[in-house]
């Protein structure tokens, strides 16, 4: 009982010394949870009164969402966290940066192992106390105004562990960096640095990657931080928000809840050990423990220095050697930096020198693994034998999306369908791409690559390819003619549900834009699949789209599908609903055509700016000129019909074809009569087109040549 009273005694008292952290916390959450419901509600009853929400439904809907969003996995609560993690641990220990109070404590007799446990309590009672009062209020204010549910209670309480576990691991953290050190500027840096760590580290891991390696690729694996809370808290916490039931928001969380806890728990072993080891005379000093002075020095000095040249690098346009020599000098300004910091005296700066001639040796090993390529990275391509199965992304703006249509990235998509067995084609390109540059390709093109190894370990490459070589047809037809390829990068071959719910559904010919009827969205599915099978890369390549389909789904989900003069089945359904138009525009349909020809000629040619080296690049400069340009209007039926066989709708224009094949030195600007029964869109003015390369007639040269209008 009386240990009991004298731990309760010892809490009571505690708290009385921090009334202050009391009153900071419990504003900064009110304000976090309170204040942020508070903007989030006034702004749906606002949107409300305008009449966004049509229908009683949409709003209550609103409300809900905008409960969720303020008080369970709010993206904007990290600053709050770190800080109040920040000021309640260092606050409650800071007795230890005092010799004269660690004397007078010491003198007390107060077991030291409760002294602890008391401050490491009463710290989380303030942070639990005041978030979950804070919490209450904000519920409460939230079911006044009938913005509460089942469901958006279930978000908030799993909100609430997602912070606190994050608050729990920050705590921890700063409590270890206490035990660590002796004063509050070097406790700042500590757990900064513990906080920070391993996400720089990661950053500059991949910074080096990309500049020294050419095939690095973060498309379909990123090398990112396996530890860290806060890039677990930052990457996550808005994906987790965009879920759509609360069983999908617990699956997510909970490993994290897991991960966070155990890291947490470790961190409090940690602290707690040092504590126990810690020397009363460490009050004051820099660190507590100077035998860890020489690795925490190595440890920080290699990557600040690395940063530091990968930065010169950037701005030195990819000067190796100033790049080294600058690595150099930070490691031996930041191991005498850092000297003087645990010190506070500049005659400490060359202290323990073999420690930072380590540091300057490993900077020097770090550097020339990645310059030289030492680990082979760039040289990896794996044994046919070896790879159970590819994917790869040779254009990455392809539409993808879920079974709920949220949104994917292309390397989602084509890693979870993609998977090709023949992988000797691609092994074969990426076994040549070692021995090409591609600023010695005619039109470079680059592809992503997972490799999927049956070893079970998954490697990710990108290299150029190119597009222009005819060595590389036959290849590249036998990766996009597959059937795995056309699954993998078409959303249509895979998606039956989405085509079921088809909103609308549209067929243009770059000027055109004819509505299809949106209950035939199945029916036009099945047409397009069975024209894909003829698709491969030379079709894609020597062929161009005579007009392109716009499907549009729930969920402002849409896609765009190309239509070939080949594509019988799709265009057969075209006719069969009078949609098809040819991509060749009919003269009697137009009321002028204006060109203009910026003259790029006259200045610098536009094709020596197309260089790949960084420093070719800065240089280069290319300037508008405005007045080389001449614009030309049209009327004449007889130019018409010249003009518009050699054209191209700029928004027909695809990935796969060289870019050189229409010329950008020519905008054509096509407007339609007023009275016409062609279905152009109506909402547009005019309609933007190109020339193909060399194809201008000779009365377009002529009447736009330079300062004609002056010579006439």
């Amino acid at each position: 009982m009386t240990s009991r009273n004298s731990f309760w005694a010892s809490s009571v008292e505690n708290h009385k010394r921090r009334i202050w952290v009391w009153i900071l916390t419990a504003l900064a959450q009110i304000t976090a949870y309170v204040g942020v419901l508070t903007v989030y509600l006034s702004r749906i009853r606002m949107w409300n009164a305008d009449g966004v929400y049509r229908k009683a439904e949409e709003y209550q809907k609103a409300l809900y969402q905008a409960t969720q969003d303020a008080l369970g996995f709010q993206d904007n609560l990290l600053p709050v966290i770190i800080g109040l993690a920040l000021i309640i641990g260092m606050q409650g220990y800071s007795y230890l940066y005092d010799q004269k109070k660690v004397d007078m404590y010491h003198s007390v007799p107060v077991d030291k192992n409760r002294r602890f446990l008391v401050i490491y309590i009463n710290g989380v009672i303030i942070y639990l106390t005041t978030t979950l009062a804070s919490l209450l209020i904000a519920v409460i204010s939230a079911a006044v105004q009938r913005a509460v549910s089942r469901e958006v209670m279930a978000v908030v309480y799993l909100g609430f562990l997602w912070n606190f576990l994050l608050f729990l691991v920050m705590y921890h953290t700063v409590i270890l960096a206490v035990m660590l050190t002796g004063n509050r500027f070097v406790t700042l840096f500590a757990a900064g640095a513990f906080t920070m760590y391993e996400m720089l580290a990661y950053t500059l891991f991949n910074n080096l990657q990309f500049v020294f390696f050419k095939t690095k690729d973060s498309f379909y694996i990123s090398h990112e931080p396996k530890l860290s809370a806060v890039a677990d808290y930052v990457g996550n916490t808005w994906k987790i928000k965009q879920l759509l039931s609360v069983q999908e928001m617990a699956g997510t969380a909970f490993p994290f809840y897991v991960k966070w806890f155990l890291t947490a728990a470790a961190l409090m072993a940690a602290a707690w050990l040092c504590y126990r080891r810690r020397p009363s005379e460490a009050a004051g000093k820099s660190m507590a423990f100077p035998a860890m002075e020489s690795a925490i020095k190595v440890v920080i000095v290699i990557p600040a220095a690395i940063g530091l040249g990968m930065w010169v690098n950037s701005a030195g346009y990819g000067n190796t050697t100033l790049t080294l020599v600058t690595m150099i000098a930070g490691g031996v300004i930041g191991s005498a930096a850092m000297e003087v910091l645990y010190d506070f005296d500049l005659k400490s700066m060359f202290k323990h020198l073999m420690s930072s001639g380590i540091g300057v040796i490993g900077i020097i090993i770090v550097f020339f693994i990645f310059k030289e390529d030492l680990l082979g990275y760039d040289k990896y391509v794996p044994k046919p034998d070896k790879v159970e199965s590819v994917a790869l992304a040779l254009s990455t703006y392809d539409e993808f999306w879920n079974g709920e249509f949220h949104y994917m990235s292309a390397a989602e998509a084509t890693e979870e369908r993609m998977k090709i067995l023949n992988v000797e084609p691609v092994l074969t390109l990426a076994e040549k791409a070692q021995h090409q540059d591609e600023k010695d390709m005619t039109d470079p093109r680059i592809m992503h690559v997972l490799y999927r190894l049956k070893s079970g370990r998954k490697a990710g490459r990108s290299f150029y390819i190119d597009f222009a070589d005819p060595t590389n047809e036959e290849l590249l037809n036998q990766i996009v003619g597959t059937e795995e390829y056309r699954t993998g990068t078409y959303q249509i071959i895979t998606d039956q549900d989405s085509f079921e719910l088809v909103q609308s559904m549209t067929y243009s010919n770059g000027a055109t834009e004819v509505a299809l009827p949106a209950g035939d969205g199945m029916k036009l599915r099945e047409a397009y699949i069975r024209d894909l099978e003829k698709f491969d890369f030379t079709l894609a390549r020597n062929k161009r789209p005579c007009g392109m389909l716009r499907i549009r789904f729930p969920n402002w989900m849409s896609c765009s599908l190309y239509v070939y003069e080949s594509f019988e089945n799709t265009i057969t359904y075209l006719q069969e609903v009078e949609a098809y138009y040819p991509v060749t525009l009919n003269p009697e349909d137009i009321d002028s055509i204006t060109i203009t020809n910026y003259h790029n000629d006259l200045g610098e040619d536009y094709e020596d700016m197309q260089v790949y080296d960084v420093k070719e690049q800065a240089a280069a400069e290319f300037v508008y000129d405005e007045s080389r340009t001449v614009s030309e209007t049209f009327y004449e039926q007889e130019e018409f019909e010249k003009i518009l066989q050699v054209i191209y709708p700029n928004n027909l224009s695809v990935y796969w074809h060289d870019y050189k094949e229409v010329d950008d030195n020519y905008d054509i600007y096509i407007t339609f009569k007023k009275d016409t029964a062609y279905p152009y869109i109506r909402s547009s003015y005019g309609f933007s087109y190109k020339f193909f390369t060399g194809q201008a007639p000779e009365f377009v040269t002529e009447a736009t040549q330079h300062n004609s209008k002056d010579e006439e």
